[in-house]
């Protein structure tokens, strides 16, 4: 296994590109695009994998490499665009960083599927990676960067957690960071808090799921007369923190000087601190409560 940053680069809107200049002129401006773009990739050391229809397959190095050329990209197609008397051209890119099997001239691997969900997400002008390829960058290629939340990718366990790369930005106006190390984003910060019946619980990064309910086999145990077996679960995800009711008789959520809401059979999203009651609303008696606090 050898460890790569995985590039797509895609033009973006293509299809309406063809519909608007026919199939040649379009075929043209496609390539043409795909051709300039691939100046900067060899330019920071890159490799063409493959052509996909409108779409490059690139590997570096390094994930520094990969960014720099992403960079390198978006302000050539941008100020092209600004001279030129052509159709606008936009182009969308998304990298990953990982390890990957060279098989052929070919490129496979978690991480290669990684990247494609990456530009999946990119829309026109965006630059979308992740904070596991900000971390393997070094410090003096750190880009600058903005969260964009956590998403689900088949075949991971954990969701992996967005950032985009702010190309377009005016550096003088925004904080950089200093080391790879310290990259915190804001989903991978705070903990929710709970207790029920004198024990403690927590949901933060490394616990992201805990299920509740009167099973065995549930991670909070409430042996209530009205909760159900699988009852419900607490979710961390994208740096929110979600209660789900899956039970019979649902349950009630009271944030701290609010009215309770009942929850059946859907979700809802803990803020501050409050109380929870499963199977009935009743307040009364805080030993059949569970007590939560968001700390950020």
């Amino acid at each position: 296994m050898t460890e790569l940053c995985i590039l797509f680069a895609d033009v973006a809107d293509s299809t309406a590109l063809f519909d608007q200049y026919g199939d040649d002129v379009a075929r043209s401006l496609i390539a043409d695009t795909l051709n300039q773009l691939l100046k900067d990739v060899h330019h920071c050391n890159g490799h063409l994998v493959k052509t996909i229809g409108d779409e490059i397959m690139c590997t570096f190095e390094d994930a520094g490499q990969g960014i720099d050329a992403a960079i390198l990209m978006q302000n050539r197609i941008t100020n092209r665009s600004s001279v030129e008397d052509k159709p606008d051209i936009h182009v969308r890119i998304g990298l990953h960083c990982g390890e990957v099997i060279i098989e052929e001239d070919d490129v496979f691997g978690d991480a290669v599927n990684v990247a494609a969900r990456m530009a999946s997400f990119a829309k026109k002008h965006q630059i979308i990676t992740n904070q596991t390829t900000l971390k393997r960058t070094k410090d003096e290629q750190l880009p600058m960067f903005r969260s964009l939340g956590a998403i689900d990718v088949k075949g991971k366990a954990k969701a992996i957690e967005m950032v985009e790369i702010l190309w377009q930005q005016d550096k003088s106006k925004l904080t950089r960071v200093t080391s790879a190390l310290d990259i915190k984003l804001p989903f991978e910060q705070g903990e929710l808090r709970m207790n029920i019946n004198g024990k403690q619980y927590r949901l933060n990064l490394d616990t992201p799921h805990l299920s509740i309910g009167r099973a065995d086999d549930c991670d909070i145990q409430v042996k209530l007369l009205r909760t159900s077996r699988y009852h419900g679960e607490f979710d961390f995800k994208g740096g929110n923190f979600k209660y789900t009711d899956n039970s019979t008789n649902g349950s009630w959520v009271q944030q701290k000087d609010t009215t309770p809401v009942r929850i059946h059979r859907d979700g809802f999203m803990l803020q501050g601190e409050g109380w929870i009651a499963f199977g009935q609303m009743d307040f009364t008696d805080q030993h059949k409560l569970l007590h939560y606090k968001v700390i950020k």
